[in-house]
């Protein structure tokens, strides 16, 4: 019984969050309804509710679920590259992510990160300030979402890979 209900489960959120993605190409999250969201998935409001607490719960746990996959790893070299393909992958998704100025505990995490990283990687050539080091790195860390928000704008063109050699090429540069 267990299995069944498990599978059915699945299958459940699977509908919903297809539908989610279908309603979001054509608007914003704060204008999709529940009520809507369910029209399009064909589910009754009590199913939606058994599963998430509102839409944005919805969108959270789907971002959760994305993000899970793509830092499995914990490298910091690798988990950048595959933020990159993440996006890529979920355009829908990430375009309304950056529209509606969404925050990511996830891409705050890989952020962080790398923050220590290269604060570590300074400290031991010795030339780490810390008020220079704050400075660059909000301004490389804005800077970043922002060009990242404009290739999912248009279409992202260049490949993951090809998109993140420039980006993290022109950040690297700065810390050597």
């Amino acid at each position: 019984m267990t299995k069944k209900l498990d599978r059915r489960t699945a299958y459940t959120r699977m509908v919903i969050k297809e539908s989610l993605y279908k309603l979001l190409e054509k608007k914003h999250l704060s204008e999709i309804t529940v009520k809507e969201l369910c029209a399009q998935a064909d589910i009754n409001r009590t199913t939606f509710y058994r599963n998430y607490m509102d839409i944005y719960d919805l969108y959270e746990q789907l971002e959760e679920e994305l993000t899970e996959q793509a830092f499995a790893d914990g490298d910091i070299q690798k988990d950048r590259y595959k933020l990159l393909e993440l996006i890529y992958e979920n355009q829908t998704f990430y375009r309304e992510f950056f529209d509606s100025r969404l925050e990511s505990r996830y891409i705050k995490k890989t952020i962080q990160k790398m923050y220590d990283e290269m604060k570590q990687l300074l400290i031991n050539r010795g030339t780490y300030d810390e008020q220079s080091f704050r400075i660059l790195y909000q301004y490389n860390y804005y800077g970043a979402v922002g060009v990242i928000h404009d290739w999912v704008d248009r279409g992202c063109q260049e490949s993951p890979e090809e998109f993140g050699n420039i980006l993290y090429g022109i950040v690297e540069k700065q810390y050597q």
